[in-house]
């Protein structure tokens, strides 16, 4: 390995729906040693989910004095620069970064991506399976903790260094960061991760300009038979996840950040005029 290369490990607030960022850590690696390091709490916008912690033990206290997403994105671009990236399953981290740099209107760094799942499946097959849990046993690295974002990102980097050490050894010639991404299928960057925005209906395409400039809208919202409800919200995001849209948006009357299905807003008023709309 004769190039700099980031290798990332992200954690989120939530497992499902669109992801929050709650904990990112990074090591870059030059001419096969890691010679820095990033590693940052991050306080998000959602309470973090109880079967999250359970995965990596972060809790709400942990994170009470953390920066805001925004301050970690943007040191962590200045940080990584337009180095390589790399990630085990580097889809799902990529994602993870990808919803955050657009929820925040922000340019991510350029790196594409290495993924070590697909290196270690095509490379070392005898492995059971290959989570990163199963991998550092087979391989026989050195014990210590898992699911946290910056020794997920260590063990990442020695599951790599296996994967190059084989093909040296089975070919000629030092392996870069470009061999290796084209053993992993199409390319991926955390731009080309980016969620699609959503096609709106004539009914929300005020949500259009809406986001994030104005200071409050009321959501006519519900489904079905039951009764609308009337909700002050202030508009955050418009994204698309498995062919649905949705709004982020801060909910005024509680004061936290919720996410509306778009085919439930039944018609978006502006504060001045309630019974209009915008």
């Amino acid at each position: 390995m004769n190039s700099s290369l980031v290798i990332l490990d992200t954690e989120t607030a939530n497992l499902f729906g669109a992801p929050h960022l709650l904990e990112l850590g990074a090591v870059r690696v030059v001419d096969g040693e890691i010679q820095d390091q990033y590693e940052s709490f991050v306080c998000p916008q959602v309470e973090i989910e109880t079967g999250a912690t359970e995965i990596h033990g972060i809790r709400q206290d942990d994170v009470r004095n953390a920066p805001l997403t925004a301050e970690v994105l943007d040191s962590f671009r200045e940080w990584a620069g337009d180095c390589w990236f790399a990630a085990h399953n580097a889809s799902f981290d990529a994602g993870v970064l990808a919803y955050e740099y657009a929820r925040h209107d922000m340019t991510p760094p350029p790196g594409v991506f290495i993924d070590s799942l697909s290196l270690a499946r095509k490379l070392i097959p005898e492995s059971i399976d290959h989570k990163l849990v199963t991998l550092c046993q087979h391989l026989e690295l050195e014990e210590g903790p898992h699911h946290r974002a910056l020794s997920d990102a260590v063990y990442c980097w020695m599951v790599i260094a296996e994967c190059i050490e084989r093909l040296e050894t089975e070919g000629d010639g030092t392996i870069g960061p470009a061999e290796l991404a084209s053993r992993c299928g199409a390319p991926l960057t955390i731009e080309s991760a980016r969620p699609r925005p959503p096609r709106l209906a004539r009914r929300l395409r005020p949500l259009e300009t809406a986001t994030p400039g104005v200071d409050e809208l009321i959501l006519i919202y519900g489904e079905g038979q039951e009764s609308p409800a009337r909700l002050s919200i202030r508009p955050r995001f418009l994204f698309q996840r498995n062919k649905t849209g949705y709004l982020e948006a801060e909910c005024l009357r509680s004061g936290t950040l919720k996410t509306y299905r778009l085919d439930r807003v039944q018609k978006v008023l502006t504060s001045d005029h309630p019974s209009g709309s915008l």
